[in-house]
C-alpha cells in the first residue's frame, strides 16, 4: 500500500499537479506516517513531516463534534431553532424562487434548527456559490476580514435572506460558522476554549489552533493552486468570489471561525480522526458516546435531497468533471458513504470524514478500524490525487 501511495505521488509531482504531501494512516495497531515532495514549486525545499497546514473546512468536523458533545451534556438540542440563541434570525426571509433581486423575499415559514446547521440544509450559502446571495456575501465582504469577530460576521449574515426554505435542499454553506457562534453563547466562552477543553486537550492536539506563534511561521506550508486550464499547480491568483480571499491570519490570537480558520499538523489531525473510530482517545477516555457517534456518522438526509454536490462560480463541468459526493449521504457534520459506483468502487460503506479547500482530506472506516489523514496545500487540487490515495487504502485492506 505505502509503495503504491508513494509511486502515485511521485507521478503526480512529476506531472506538476502536486508539489508535496504528508499522510498518516492508522489501521488497527499499525501506523503509516510519511511525507513526499517539496514545499516550493522549484522543487528545492523538501516537504518534511510535522509541518503546519491551513486545514480550511476540516475545521467544520471539529466544531460539529464539539456541538454534539454539548448536546450530550444538554446545553442544547438538535431540534432547537437558532433564534433561541440568535434572536436576529427570528424573522429570517427567503429569496423568491428564481429571483435575481436580493430584495424579492418572503418571510420564512420556519426557522433553521441546530440539526439543519449540521446538515447544511438550513438555507445559507457561501461567497463562492453561484447565486445572488453568495454574490451579496462577497459584496458585503463577509468573512473577508481578519479583524471582524465571529459575532459580527454572523450578525451580517442574519441581515440577508436564505437561499431556500430550511430543510428543502442540501447546500454547502457557512452554517457551521453560525453554529460556532451559538456554542460561544450557550457556554459563555470563546470557541477556541470550547475546542481546547473538549477536544484538543483530551487528544493532546497541541499544535492545533486558530493562530500560530510567530516563530512557527517558518513551519507553515505554502499554499498553491491547481490550474485546470494549464493542468499544473501554480502560484495563487486572487480572483473575486474565490474562497482563497477569506482572511486566514497567522498570528491573530483573537481570531476564530466555525467553518475554516484552524491550523493543524498531520499528527494532530490524525488523533482527532482516529478518535472517531470509537469515540475514545489513546488512553481510553471517552470524548463522545458510541450512541451519539453512530448518529454523527449515519446519513440523516431524505433521499429527495440527493445527489449531494458542491459547485462554485468557478466550477467547470467538462467531460473530466467528477462529483465526488455522488455516492455519499450526510450525517451530522460529516459525509457518509452510502453506495459504491464507478466513482467509488473500493470504499467501505459507512466510511465517513471530510476535506478542506486546499486539498486536505481525512477518512474514517469504523468497520475496519482505519483512519487516514492526507495533508496538502493546493487550492482546487486535481481530484485524481485524492482518488489515488483513497483507492490505495481500500484496495489493500487485506494488507494493512
Amino acid at each position: 500500500m505505502i509503495d503504491e501511495i508513494k509511486e502515485n505521488f511521485l507521478k503526480h509531482i512529476e506531472n506538476n499537479i502536486c508539489n508535496g504531501a504528508e499522510w498518516k494512516i492508522i489501521s488497527k495497531n499499525k501506523i503509516y506516517h510519511d511525507s513526499i515532495g517539496f514545499r516550493d514549486l522549484n522543487k528545492k525545499k523538501s516537504l518534511d513531516k510535522d509541518l503546519i497546514y491551513r486545514i480550511w473546512s476540516m475545521t467544520k468536523p471539529i466544531v460539529s463534534l464539539a456541538t454534539m458533545q454539548l448536546v450530550e451534556k444538554n446545553y442544547l438540542s438538535l431540534n432547537d431553532n437558532i433564534d433561541k440563541y440568535l434572536p436576529q434570525f427570528k424573522e429570517i426571509k427567503i429569496l423568491n424562487k428564481n429571483s435575481h433581486n436580493i430584495n424579492e423575499t418572503y418571510l420564512s415559514p420556519s426557522i433553521p434548527t441546530i440539526k439543519q446547521l449540521l446538515q447544511h440544509t438550513a438555507g445559507f450559502t457561501y461567497n463562492s456559490s453561484d447565486n445572488i446571495i453568495g454574490e451579496e456575501y462577497d459584496r458585503r465582504k463577509i468573512f473577508l476580514s481578519g479583524e471582524a469577530s465571529l459575532e459580527e460576521e454572523v450578525y451580517n449574515i442574519s441581515k440577508l435572506p436564505l437561499l431556500f426554505e430550511p430543510g428543502t435542499r442540501w447546500h454547502y454553506s457557512v452554517s457551521v460558522d453560525i453554529l460556532a457562534r451559538i456554542l460561544e453563547i450557550i457556554t459563555k466562552d470563546k470557541l477556541i476554549n470550547i475546542l481546547k477543553e473538549n477536544i484538543f486537550f483530551p487528544l493532546q492536539m497541541n499544535s492545533t489552533n486558530f493562530f500560530i506563534e510567530e516563530d512557527q511561521n517558518i513551519n507553515l506550508v505554502e499554499t498553491f493552486e491547481y490550474s485546470k486550464n494549464n493542468n499544473k499547480i501554480q502560484n495563487l491568483s486572487l480572483d473575486s468570489r474565490k474562497l482563497i480571499n477569506y482572511f486566514y491570519p497567522l498570528n491573530n490570537k483573537d481570531y476564530s471561525r466555525g467553518g475554516h480558520g484552524l491550523f493543524s499538523t498531520t499528527e494532530d489531525y490524525s488523533k482527532f480522526a482516529h478518535m472517531l473510530v470509537n469515540g475514545k482517545n489513546y488512553n481510553g477516555k471517552e470524548l463522545i458516546s458510541l450512541e451519539t457517534l453512530s448518529k454523527i456518522r449515519s446519513n440523516t438526509l431524505d433521499r429527495n435531497l440527493f445527489p449531494l454536490e458542491i459547485t462554485s462560480v468557478n466550477t467547470i463541468k467538462d467531460e473530466q468533471y467528477i462529483n465526488d459526493l455522488k455516492d455519499y449521504g450526510w450525517g451530522l457534520g460529516f459525509r457518509v458513504l452510502m453506495s459504491n459506483s464507478e466513482n467509488n468502487s473500493y470504499g467501505q460503506i459507512g466510511e465517513f470524514g471530510w476535506s478542506g479547500y486546499a486539498s486536505t482530506y481525512f477518512l474514517v472506516d469504523p468497520i475496519n478500524k482505519i483512519s487516514a489523514v492526507l495533508m496538502m496545500q493546493i487550492i482546487d487540487g486535481d481530484r485524481i490525487i485524492k482518488h489515488d490515495f483513497y483507492n490505495s487504502i481500500f484496495k489493500n485492506l487485506d494488507k494493512i
